[in-house]
């Protein structure tokens, strides 16, 4: 149905102010057939908000690259309000959020992949995004105890350093690193192939409100989608495209972990895999990828330590300092402090912790030795 609700009329060109009127636009414009993640994405670079790509001429519409004229004219003519107005009370109802491509909080690497969602809905804790660089860390559903074991000992070690653990809830490798992450204090993010509200597995709803507790639930989809096979495929490029990296510890030859994989590559990221026994199918896939020029994982430290080689400099030389960083310093000397003194004297969490040490080692201002002990660089 076409939009006649007096806040916004692209005759009139007015248009209001408020937050539920943006968020309206932005589910609106998604709902027009036609208007994919490619396109909304130029349209946005053209426009700088669905709002003025809604009051936009036709004649402007159809020189943005790659408008077809039907779908500038569905834009101008044919825009559902009033489903997007139901999707926003969905969302409300559900207690979730939305971060916009335009909000400050809006993931930098995802940002920049060639289809990233124009807003994602989430549950959760939405700071999880800034706590610390993410790794994807993924695998098959159906592990080996070999697999387990090491996806948790991987877990662990990523956590301990202060990166986020990215993955997307599925049985198995997926939810052995949520759990881990979590049962240590550390950041997480599940990217879901469902809406927020639907809990995919079933079996997984205790992970699930652990993560909308303690981390955070990220979807592309509408609240109500249901868990449909072309969805988790989809879904995958936002787990590579929110992180640095990608680490397989198990996976067949012919798995959604693969197809991650190969995000991965398309979107630039380094991809670390763990090799396996010859004889296991879940180890054909990792085994497979270290062949053909990923790189295999021979020791936990060894992969932090390229890990930590990925996490960018800011512009100008070092990561931004805040206060909260001086106040972390002021507890170091030159003499070595145990990680869990630390934490307990700095009164903030681990994650927290292990981010902030994390890129002042990168800045040269704190070691680390031996035991999780941390000494200040004169």
């Amino acid at each position: 149905m076409k939009y006649t609700n007096p806040v916004y009329s692209a005759e009139t060109m007015s248009v209001g102010t408020g937050k539920e009127d943006e968020l309206l636009f932005w589910i609106a414009l998604r709902l027009v057939a036609g208007v994919g993640n490619v396109f909304y994405k130029r349209l946005i670079a053209a426009f700088g908000t669905p709002e003025r790509v809604f009051a936009a001429p036709f004649e402007e519409l159809v020189q943005v690259e790659g408008i077809p004229q039907a779908v500038a004219d569905r834009i101008r003519h044919s825009a559902d309000f009033g489903a997007a107005g139901e999707v926003l009370a969905q969302i409300r109802k559900e207690g979730a959020g939305v971060i916009t491509l335009t909000d400050p909080r809006y993931p930098v690497l995802l940002k920049q992949i060639n289809d990233p969602p124009p807003f994602l809905y989430t549950k959760g804790r939405p700071e999880t995004l800034s706590a610390g660089p993410c790794v994807a860390l993924v695998g098959t559903r159906f592990p080996s105890p070999y697999g387990e074991e090491v996806t948790a000992e991987i877990a662990l070690a990523l956590v301990s350093q202060g990166f986020t653990i990215v993955s997307g809830m599925a049985k198995g490798i997926d939810a052995i690193a949520h759990r881990t992450a979590l049962e240590h204090r550390g950041s997480t993010i599940a990217v879901w192939g469902t809406g927020i509200d639907r809990v995919y597995p079933a079996e997984n709803r205790q992970l699930a409100h652990g993560l909308a507790d303690n981390g955070l639930i990220l979807s592309e989809y509408p609240p109500g989608t249901p868990p449909l096979d072309m969805n988790f495929p989809e879904r995958n490029r936002i787990i590579s495209g929110l992180s640095l990296a990608v680490i397989v510890t198990e996976a067949s030859l012919n798995s959604g972990t693969m197809i991650t994989v190969s995000h991965a590559l398309d979107q630039g990221r380094d991809v670390f895999a763990v090799p396996g026994q010859i004889y296991s199918m879940m180890s054909q896939g990792t085994n497979r990828l270290i062949k053909h020029g990923c790189a295999m994982v021979d020791t936990v430290d060894s992969l932090i330590t390229e890990i930590r080689a990925l996490v960018p400099k800011q512009e100008g030389g070092e990561p931004p300092v805040t206060q909260e960083h001086a106040d972390l310093l002021s507890l170091l000397s030159p003499e070595p402090m145990d990680l869990d003194t630390l934490i307990a004297q700095s009164k903030f969490d681990t994650a927290k912790v292990m981010s902030m040490l994390t890129e002042m080692e990168i800045r040269g201002v704190v070691k680390q030795l031996p035991g999780k002990r941390f000494v200040k660089m004169e």
